[in-house]
């Protein structure tokens, strides 16, 4: 099947000119190619929440071959067998490796042969096997991303259960924690114990602790060679009430902004923020004097010295930016619920936002997909050629080594030039676009991934948006309800030679 340029196999659960999706597990996209995606927007099971519908137990790790023999004990790695279950999740030299622990029924079941596990992602025993799943997602989303291109995962945190110390107070509890030492590396000494069937034990996270499970995905990710470009907090004006009087009622989720490059497309103009402070909270539409007590005229060298904060920005306008500032790391909107049976949706404005700072209106190169980029023309000249020659990137940070890149005329100061140019940018006249590519092609959508795409709420607003989306469902339950809320998608595509 020829889709977007790509040849899928002619099997998707659906697929129109604008979206296809797969009832299948996406740890293996064998469909796509590599580096065929421009962005990612997705919010996979969260941590010991809950169990969704349909059907999703998958078989993790082990031996391919093995005639598994299932049951709620995790493997004792000291077994005469030899088999090891993984290092995740009971700590070898540690006083846990000599028992067998017992997991609970919704945690899923351990193979006694070979220590693979059979559950459904979000429901691991321990938070160590949900972030080694975890990364194995993100390594298949690494494969078909561009090198351009960026992952937007919404993630949520979870408390680490248990009545009361649930056993943690018991003489072997206190015994097994003696093995822990600072000194040594987490995988070494994060483990679990239970004394009874319902009773959680952590080596390290206590009951009632934060599991603080989206920034052990940000280091796990971190480690694996993803670029943590930002971690994002989802406030939520309209939070699900908590009974709990001893700390404050959860009000945010994280979106963790991956990138497998250092270089990447990202549109700042599309998701500009309106100002909100009034000018006099900065003393006025100008900046005055500075008294910053490092700056000199006249230094003890007998030079001048330009501070980031210096009087030579007096006279620069506060907002040189017109059409609103950079956005930020906080974004408020409420949640949405969706009116069918899925419960756990984001909404719409979270894949919007996302959508339109890491992919072009206009689309990619249909031969390459190389995203077109927007750029700006300032009174007749393009800003990244002025800052060029002002020593100056994109967003007027001085990036010159010292004051003799202003020699033979070139400016007077690196702080005139920012203020300069920060000026000519209050005046935008208009923004174009261009291709990154010499293909000299036609332009297609540029191409979204949601890998747990559960209603579909990123395939429809990618359709919304004019992009071409993908989604991966496990539960056929939830690729019904994304196909049905997708048929009511109205979409449109962006004439670019109108632009």
């Amino acid at each position: 099947m020829k889709w977007n340029g790509l040849e899928l196999p002619d099997n998707p659960y659906f697929h129109d000119s604008h979206l296809v999706i797969y009832n299948k597990d996406s740890r293996s996209m064998a469909e796509l190619p590599d580096g065929s995606i421009q962005c990612v927007v997705t919010s996979p099971p969260y941590w010991g929440l809950r169990k969704y519908s349909g059907e999703q137990e998958l078989v993790w790790g082990g031996e391919k071959d093995c005639q598994h023999q299932w049951g709620n004990l995790i493997p004792n790695p000291m077994a005469k067998s030899g088999k090891h279950s993984p290092k995740s999740i009971v700590a070898e030299g540690t006083k846990l490796a000599e028992h067998e622990i017992r997991i609970n029924s919704n945690q899923g079941a351990f193979c006694a042969m070979c220590g693979a596990w059979k559950g459904s992602y979000g429901l691991e025993p321990t938070p160590e096997m949900y972030i080694e799943h975890t990364i194995l997602f993100l390594r298949e989303i690494r494969r078909v991303l561009r090198k351009d291109g960026v992952v937007f995962w919404n993630i949520g945190d979870s408390y680490w259960g248990g009545k009361g110390q649930s056993g943690q107070g018991s003489p072997e509890y206190q015994e097994a924690r003696q093995d822990v030492s600072l000194n040594k590396p987490y995988h070494q000494i994060a483990g679990r114990k239970q004394t009874r069937p319902s009773d959680g034990q952590h080596m390290i996270i206590k009951p009632k602790d934060l599991c603080l499970i989206p920034f052990r995905v940000a280091i796990a990710a971190q480690q694996d060679n993803w670029w943590v470009r930002s971690v994002i907090i989802w406030s939520k004006p309209n939070p699900m009430p908590e009974s709990v009087i001893d700390r404050p009622t959860e009000s945010h989720e994280y979106i963790l902004m991956l990138t497998k490059s250092a270089k990447y497309y990202w549109d700042a103009e599309a998701v500009r923020e309106p100002y909100t402070e009034p000018l006099n909270r900065w003393g006025g539409p100008e900046l005055r004097d500075s008294s910053h007590k490092y700056i000199e005229l006249g230094g003890h060298d007998g030079e001048q010295h330009y501070g980031a904060t210096s009087m030579f920005r007096k006279g620069r306008p506060v907002r040189p930016i017109e059409t609103g500032r950079n956005i930020r790391s906080v974004w408020e909107f409420p949640t949405q619920p969706y009116p069918e049976a899925h419960f756990a949706t984001f909404p719409e404005k979270l894949p919007e936002i996302c959508i339109k700072a890491a992919t072009p209106e206009v689309g990619c190169c249909s031969k390459c997909g190389a995203p077109w980029v927007r750029v700006i023309e300032v009174m007749g000249k393009q800003v990244t050629e002025a800052m060029k020659v002002a020593g100056c990137n994109r967003n007027g940070e001085y990036q010159g080594q010292d004051l003799s890149d202003y020699a033979e005329g070139k400016a007077q100061s690196p702080s005139d030039s920012k203020r300069r140019i920060l000026e000519s940018m209050s005046q935008v006249k208009q923004s174009t676009w261009q291709p990154t590519c010499n293909c000299q092609a036609d332009v297609a959508p540029a191409l979204i991934l949601d890998p747990f795409a559960g209603s579909g709420t990123t395939l429809w607003v990618a359709k919304k948006l004019g992009r071409q989306a993908i989604g991966y469902e496990l539960s056929m339950d939830y690729c019904k309800l994304a196909l049905e809320r997708n048929r009511q998608a109205a979409f449109r595509i962006k004439d670019v030679a109108s632009q």
